[in-house]
């Protein structure tokens, strides 16, 4: 029965259609990103200049704070009125700045800065009463002046800057997730308002002192000290912003000029004011104007500064606003290639490839069912491709039939291999029997006659026997070691986790006479991992390459270390592995000779003790064993340096022990 699931060719249509309409979806959204951050930018360029408003009205808020600070404090009628201009063209620069300020912020801010732009108008109101007061009490005699109206007057300023700074705090937070280098722009700036902000204060506070002539009380000289330490803290972090954010190169000179400026103004009075216990001179070295005026001319480059940071943040603005622009046309161009290809592949797949496979899909049942008819493309425009499916279609059944024949081919082999090995194996035991029956006998009769002709024989003859009886026994190894290399390559290896450390411990002990005898010692620099691996085989390639180190040794003290390096590669192209390794202090081996070692019966030397020792098969074994395991084995060495034999096995290490072997 018919279910309703879609055809093939329905399911590969919808999925085209699906897929395009994905990737229109991805790149309008990627627009429309774009869109938003040239928008995100165009607002930051308005609200970057409205910030700059603020911050200018505050640093003129704290000139006039300063200035009339001292003029509520002057001691005659004559020092108020030099200082009266200053005061008056510092209001009127404030005002201007701070209504255009308030203006900008409220064009645009959003309904959440309508209550500190509120705040700030209301303490402007209040700032501009306390003017006509200032006034007047310039015009009268010290001792007829409100002497409270000087801390209202400081703190309403004080206050009118930080409702300013809450102002330009709301400004700039809408926008601080934009960019990060914007973020650290926003901060350098932040910062610079604080500078600038106990910078005023410190101007303010020993204006009144210089034109009182009195000295600072301990509350007033830890203030100066506070914010003192407030600034240099400022011009530290500002330092450090200006490094993280790039505007190093294009404001370090302005940077420099004005931190050397206020530290100028520092330098003048930090004797007679910053010094615990210090008392100033009566009068002070410098008149008020004259301070005022140094103020004036660190402020301005407090204000160089800030526009020189500014300038930088803007001319950053404008490269993110013209990046953004690019990346718009950039999105909008691959829209429509996408929009084109997507629709350029719908047609392309409809038209040429289903329905020609539609048919050719017919062809094929209908000849299945025994019917007439064949793959025939409706039109000249298929007719290579259906010809090309035919072939391979063909091809794949020629193909299946020649695999079926190489597989009954491989099985009658693979049968053939399997006789052949049995009859490998019985060829190789009655050939080590028949062979080692004769040598037997001229073992047992060589001892015989040496045995029963004791005492008759002369010398020579005595170690002609002697040797006779060598050489057969020498024989009788070779026989066995033959019948044991014919079956190690066909036996199946029987692996376990195997700790190496442990098989180390074990050849230890079984050679610990030998050790002994030739005052040699086993060293393990760390623990050994625990391998999956056939325990008995890898024992053997230990032991052979652990006794070979000790037999082929000339120093005093025989030095064998066995050790691994974790994933070490060859240089010949094999993979990284765990490298396991044999290292003596011996003869060494030399170079021409380091694949020469690993052939059958090839011994390059004798032992050190002048024995024909083994039959030349051991390093012949341990190639066998590490590769059944899948591995690789090889020496490096050079004359009189001893010799490092180093091999793989196929698996990773499991993991390492935490104890060392012994």
């Amino acid at each position: 029965m018919r279910t309703g699931r879609l055809s093939i060719r329905h399911t590969l249509m919808l999925a085209i259609g699906a897929l395009a309409l994905l990737i229109v979806v991805l790149i309008a959204r990627e627009t429309w990103k774009s869109w938003q951050r040239l928008a995100d930018m165009r607002a930051l360029e308005a609200t970057s200049r409205a910030s700059d408003d603020l911050f200018t009205a505050a640093e003129m808020l704290a000139a006039e704070r300063g200035i009339a600070f001292s003029i509520l404090h002057a001691p005659d009628e004559e020092t108020a009125a030099r200082l009266r201009p200053g005061l008056r063209l510092s209001a009127g620069r404030s005002d201007e700045a701070l209504r255009a300020a308030l203006a900008a912020a409220a064009s645009r801010g959003r309904g959440d800065l309508a209550a500190p732009i509120a705040r700030a108008e209301a303490r402007a109101a209040v700032v501009r009463a306390l003017r006509a007061e200032i006034d007047r009490a310039a015009l009268a005699p010290r001792h007829g002046r409100d002497p409270a109206l000087a801390e209202r007057w400081f703190h309403e300023i004080t206050a009118l800057v930080q409702d300013t700074e809450d102002v330009w705090m709301g400004l700039e937070q809408r926008f601080a997730g934009v960019d990060p280098v914007q973020s650290l722009h926003m901060r350098f700036k932040h910062v610079l308002r604080v500078v600038a902000e106990y910078i005023g204060r410190e101007r303010a506070l020993v204006g009144r002192l210089i034109v009182e002539s009195a000295a600072p009380t301990p509350e007033e000289q830890s203030q100066l000290l506070r914010w003192h330490g407030k600034v240099e803290l400022g011009w530290y972090l500002g330092k450090t912003l200006v490094d993280q954010s790039g505007l190093g190169p294009s404001i370090a000179a302005a940077l420099e000029d004005a931190r050397s400026h206020h530290a100028t103004l520092y330098d003048m009075v930090r004797g007679v004011l910053y010094r615990p216990g210090a008392r100033p001179q009566a009068p002070y070295p410098i008149g008020v104007e004259f301070w005022l005026e140094i103020a004036d001319q660190a402020a301005e480059a407090l204000y160089a500064l800030r526009e020189a940071a500014l300038e930088e943040t803007r001319r950053h603005v404008a490269d993110l606003a013209a990046q953004a622009r690019r990346d718009i046309v950039a999105d909008g161009v691959v829209l429509l290639c996408a929009l084109v290809l997507c629709g350029y592949t719908f047609r392309v797949i409809a038209r040429r490839v289903l329905g020609p496979i539609e048919e050719m899909v017919e062809a094929l049942v209908r000849a299945s069912e025994g019917k007439a008819g064949r793959a025939t493309p409706a039109s000249r425009v298929h007719a290579d491709e259906i010809e090309k499916l035919a072939q391979v279609l063909h091809a794949f059944q020629r193909g299946a039939e020649e695999t079926k024949r190489t597989a009954d081919m491989l099985e009658r082999h693979a049968a053939a291999l399997e006789r052949s090995n049995r009859e490998l194996d019985e060829f190789a035991y009655i050939a080590s029997h028949d062979l080692k029956e004769p040598l037997r006998g001229m073992h047992n009769h060589s001892r015989f006659l040496l045995e029963d002709n004791q005492g008759k024989l002369d010398a020579d003859s005595v170690k002609r026997l002697g040797r006779v009886i060598y050489l057969s026994e020498r024989m009788e190894r070779l026989v066995n070691d033959l019948l044991y290399f014919s079956r190690l390559g066909r036996q199946e290896l029987a692996v376990q986790r195997t700790d190496l450390n442990a098989v180390i411990r074990d050849i230890e002990r079984t050679l610990e006479a030998t050790l002994g005898e030739h005052h040699a010692r086993i060293t393990v620099p760390k623990a050994l991992p625990a391998v999956t691996c056939d325990a008995p085989r890898i024992t053997e390639v230990f032991r052979n390459l652990i006794a070979n180190a000790i037999k082929y040794n000339d120093k005093p003290e025989k030095v064998v270390e066995v050790g691994f390096q974790a994933a070490r590669a060859r240089g010949n192209g094999d993979p990284a592995r765990d490298v396991f390794y044999v290292k003596d202090n011996g003869v060494g081996i030399p170079p021409e000779f380091h694949e020469e070692v690993f052939r059958i019966f090839k011994r390059l030397q004798r032992s050190q003790h002048g024995k024909e020792e083994g039959t030349g098969v051991g390093l012949t074994f341990v190639k066998k064993i590490v590769e059944r395991h899948g591995g690789r084995i090889w020496v490096e060495s050079e004359p009189g340096h001893g010799a490092v034999f180093c091999f793989t096995l196929r698996g990773e290490h499991d993991d390492v022990h935490s104890g060392a072997a012994a």
